[in-house]
């Protein structure tokens, strides 16, 4: 007894129409699929719009601050900005401002002439954590040094001259006793008076102590 085998269906003809828009049917849909797929995690969160400075920008002055806007408002918590230098080095870590779709840092007023970068980590609306860099250069002037200030010794302190009132003239009234001698006997011609007084003094004594001896001295008959 003989088993029949069941036959395969045939498969279309290539030149069958039906066939070839079922192909292009199954191809356009995986198409638009990997599309859709592709773009719902971008669109899941935000992303960096615009930014001042722009992105490469040469500016001729230090921006006050850098502000940096988002597609939707992030979230404070976990949002930093800071301002390196070519090196990577931190040249401000001023505290980070959140408004709205705007992050804002201040920029320090001292910087020089280089390439810095604003560098961003923030957390969008739906919790996801986005980072990167926004470059730019500064095309200013150097500082000009200062140079150190040297305060002059002071000269050393003049002595006060010291005024002492002049000495008073000797007093005509006062003499002494040359002078008033000398005076005494100019005015009385030039006698010395005192010296008379002494010798009339002593003849006065000699007549008495004559007299006294002349009455001890006995009589002769």
């Amino acid at each position: 007894m003989t088993t029949a085998r069941p036959t395969a269906p045939a498969a279309p003809s290539p030149r069958d129409p039906r066939g070839r828009g079922a192909r292009a049917a199954l191809v356009t849909t995986g198409a638009l699929a990997g599309v859709l797929l592709a773009a719902l995690p971008a669109s899941a969160h935000d992303r960096l719009v615009s930014s001042d400075p722009e992105s490469g920008a040469v500016l001729t002055g230090v921006p006050a601050e850098a502000v940096l806007t988002f597609s939707s408002e992030v979230q404070e918590l976990g949002t930093v900005l800071e301002v390196h230098d070519d090196a990577g080095g931190l040249v401000s870590d001023a505290e980070t401002q959140v408004e709205g779709r705007d992050v804002v840092i201040a920029v320090p007023a001292d910087l020089g002439a280089g390439d810095y970068e604003v560098v961003y980590r923030v957390t969008s609306s739906d919790g996801h954590p986005i980072s990167g860099q926004v470059p730019f250069t500064l095309d200013v002037a150097a500082p000009a040094p200062t140079s150190p200030t040297t305060t002059a010794p002071a000269p050393p302190a003049e002595p006060a001259p010291t005024t002492s009132a002049p000495a008073a003239p000797p007093s005509s009234d006062v003499v002494d006793g040359s002078d008033a001698a000398t005076t005494s006997a100019e005015a009385d011609g030039g006698v010395p008076w005192t010296a008379v007084g002494v010798v009339a003094a002593l003849v006065v004594l000699a007549g008495i102590a004559g007299a006294v001896l002349s009455r001890r001295r006995p009589r002769t008959r």
